[in-house]
Parts: structure tokens; sequence; C-alpha cells
């Protein structure tokens, strides 16, 4: 399979701010009676979250449905996917889909990028390039009317797996229509080090923040590694993921539940800005520098102790580290005054309104969120991709079924919220998110750029301007 080559590239803020329009989809399912398993060689890499690469030989187990009887000869779809951390989702998406290809007589043409996010917005600027698409977070409530509807196969998979996630459905259902297809979440938490947190009494990880800064503190002291948590613009979705809960979890917000009055300055934030203060004195002294992939690298070089991050540390140690994976564990994020509050980072399916193969397009979407795709794609994740349909949750082969240092992750997703929570996902939600106002704010006060009254003043005049302006 190729890999397409878009000519033509948007800013996020562009992004972010185009208006679309487009029509309705229509919905093709597909079905089909079970077949054999096979395996797959793949080369994957093993460093996590660089582009080097180091080649090595990995057997993928891929169960796939039979062909469906509909076929779509001469069809060319080309899809626009999301690059995953760990290489071996790749290779068994890339596997399924020429395998579908195949059987249906099509032609489908996968692309897996880091800047997948701006080949969509490039796609949708252009009505070209794209037949399918993975939206990230709010990605349906950015693109509106120019994805398809997707309605009767959100509900067909609910009534078939147990039904939705709500999370999953405010992602995806805009102004009542499903424009996307929840696929699957990726579950951030915090990856620690059993052996030091027992070193200092903590047997168990901490439950609160308040105990999560006793047991930093004396890591700290006693010259252990020290922990490391994300407060960085240039790590958007890591740092998002630790400064949305921490702020949730103080009882602070954004925006007001209606979705357009700006909340930020209130004494909840400047609560969370000071334990941000007091937790960033008794850390790692780059969690400012970090980027997606630099508390991954401290952690398996032992540098660190613990940081907020997907399970891709864990399958990076079992590779590169083993005796960082056999002493490691995965807990829940803390709970803070209003309880546990945590981020979910969506991953979504869509097919572009504007496809002139949308027929085809929508049945490879519901061919791919069928249990014999789905399943063993989220068991080769590791709870990167968890799926949103609650069927999975007690399937016995799931990860957080099979590996005691996965279990506090299962059902994350249930008590988790969008940017903008409390109020409903939105452009303006997910233009704040990508301005960083949040992160920005938290990453000011750590450094000492400004004083908590500054940084508050700062991410209220921004969110104003895109809630209010």
């Amino acid at each position: 399979m190729k890999t397409k080559k878009f000519s033509k590239l948007i800013s996020r803020r562009d992004v972010l701010r185009y208006m679309a329009l487009g029509g309705a989809g229509m919905v093709a399912t597909a079905c089909g009676a079970a077949a054999t398993p096979e395996v797959v060689e793949k080369i994957v890499t093993v460093e996590v979250e660089k582009e080097v690469q180091v080649e090595v030989e990995k057997q993928v187990l891929v169960t796939p449905t039979a062909a469906a009887m509909a076929t779509y000869p001469g069809a060319n779809l080309e899809m626009i996917m999301r690059r995953s951390f760990i290489p071996e989702m790749n290779a068994i998406q890339e596997n399924q889909i020429a395998q579908w290809a195949e059987s249906h007589q099509a032609t489908v043409e996968p692309t897996f990028a880091k800047d997948w996010r701006e080949l969509m917005a490039a796609a949708v600027e252009t009505k070209s390039g794209g037949d399918i698409a993975e939206p990230f977070q709010q990605g349906a409530h950015i693109y509106g009317e120019n994805l398809a509807d997707l309605s009767d196969l959100a509900e067909a998979l609910g009534e078939k797996y147990g039904g939705w996630y709500e999370v999953g459905k405010q992602s995806a259902i805009v102004d009542g229509v499903w424009r996307a297809i929840p696929r699957a979440y990726t579950a951030h938490a915090f990856n620690y080090r059993t052996d030091v947190f027992s070193e200092v009494g903590y047997e168990k990880f901490p439950t609160t923040y308040d105990e999560y800064l006793d047991a930093a503190t004396k890591i700290f002291e006693a010259g252990l590694p020290p922990v490391g948590n994300s407060i960085s613009q240039a790590g958007p979705n890591d740092s998002a993921s630790f400064c949305y809960s921490l702020l949730w979890s103080y009882g602070a917000m954004e925006v007001e539940e209606d979705g357009k009055t700006v909340a930020i300055n209130s004494d909840a934030t400047r609560a969370a800005l000071k334990y941000a203060q007091q937790l960033a004195k008794v850390s790692a002294a780059d969690i400012t520098a970090y980027d997606e992939g630099s508390n991954n690298r401290n952690f398996l070089a032992g540098d660190i102790s613990c940081t907020q991050n997907a399970t891709s540390i864990y399958w990076a140690a079992q590779k590169q580290a083993p005796d960082i994976a056999d002493n490691m564990s995965h807990a829940r994020y803390p709970e803070g005054p209003a309880g546990h509050q945590q981020l979910v980072e969506m991953n979504l399916l869509s097919v572009f309104d504007f496809s002139p193969n949308k027929d085809a397009a929508i049945a490879l979407v519901t061919w791919l969120m069928d249990e014999a795709q789905l399943a063993p794609l989220a068991q080769v994740g590791i709870t990167f991709y968890t799926p949103l349909l609650s069927y999975y949750d007690d399937l016995p082969q799931m990860p957080w079924n099979t590996d005691p240092k996965l279990g506090p992750l299962k059902g994350l997703a249930y008590t988790g919220h969008l940017p903008g929570w409390p109020g409903p996902p939105s452009r303006q939600s997910a233009e704040a998110y990508a301005n960083q106002s949040l992160v920005n704010m938290f990453a000011r006060v750590v450094t000492g750029e400004a004083d908590i009254e500054e940084a508050v003043k700062v991410a209220e005049d921004e969110l104003k301007s895109v809630y209010e302006g």
C-alpha cells in the first residue's frame, strides 16, 4: 500500500477556525462468516515516540471477519490515520485494511502520520485527498457537516456491543447527528516505579493529590529519581491531560456549563496552580521543557519515577528496559478536593461527506468496528486504544483483564471528560485546547514567568477571546 502525500497543509489554528459546509451521508453495513486467524510478520520500531527506528521482527495475530457479500469494484479510498506510538498497531491496521480491499475489489491507500490532523484539515479545505479520517478529540465538532451522517451505523454498533460510553457520544454527536464513530480512547495514567514509591513508604500508589505531593517530596528528599509530570507547550497532549485533570479535580473550570461563560478566574483555579507550584519544587527540573517523548525517555532511563502518559512507556519498557517494566505499574490520576476528574483523549473514525465513494468508505468503517478487527487492535494497543463500547469492558482477552499492571485503567473513560467540561464539546473548546491556554497558565506559574494572578488573567483574556469573542 502506498503512502499518499498531501500537497496542501494549513496551520492548527486555521484548522480550528475553519468553517465548513457539507451534506448527509448514508450507511452501508457489512457482514460475513467467521474466518481463520492468520499470523502476519511485520517490522516494527522499538524506540517510542521518536522518528528514529530500530528494527525487530514481530508477529501480530489478526483475526479478521470474512469478506462481506457486497463488493466495490473500482472504488479507490484514501484514509488519513493517526500514527501510533506502538508500531504494531499500525501494522495490524494496515493488514486489516489490505484484506478488506482485496475482498471487496477496491483499492485503499492509508496514510499513518504524526501530522494526521493537518492532513485532515487540508483534505476538508480542498475537498479532496481523503475518504476516511481519524478525528482527534472534538474533531467531529470542528468539521461538522463536512463529515457524513453515521447515525445508523453508530446506533447499530451501540445496540450490538452493549452501548456507548457517554463521553464517546459527546465526542461524536454534533447537533443531534453522529458525525463520527468513537473508535477508542487513549487511556492516560500515572506511570510509576513501584520500587521507588515503596522505598518511601507507599506500597500502593497515592489516591489523592495531597498524598502524591507527600510521596514526591519524600522521593526528592531521599535523592531518588524524582517525579516528572509534563507541564509544557512542547508536549501538548500529555501536558493537557495533566493540567486539565488537575484543574477539574480542584473544582475549577475554564467555562461554565453553558459553554459560553468563562470561569477560569476562581479560587479553585488558584488552588490548583499553587499545588502545581509545590509539586514542581520536588519534581524533575525539566518538566516544562518535555515534548511528547521526553518524559518517556527519562522514565525508561531511570531518571524519573513517575509521569503521566499513555501505556506506550510500558510497551517500550518491555522491549528496551525489562528491569523498569518489572518495577513499574499504572494508576488512575489522583483525586482532588472535587474528586477524580480526568481528561479523555479521543480517537474517532469519520467519512468525508464529499467522498465520491461514501458507500464503500462506510462499509470499511463498519468492518473495522467489528469485534474481529477491533479486539485484536485493542489487545496490541495495551489501552492506547481502548474501545468505547461497554461490551469490551469484561471481554476476557482485553489487556486490562489479563495484565494486573493495566487493571486500574479498566473503564477509565466512564467518568472522563472532554476539553471544555462541564460545558459541551464545541469548536470553542477545541480551539482553547489547541491554543494551550490552560497548559500555558500552569507553565507560566511553574517557571516563574508569571505569578498566579498574572497567569490567571492571561488565561482569562485568551479564553474570553475564544468563547465570548
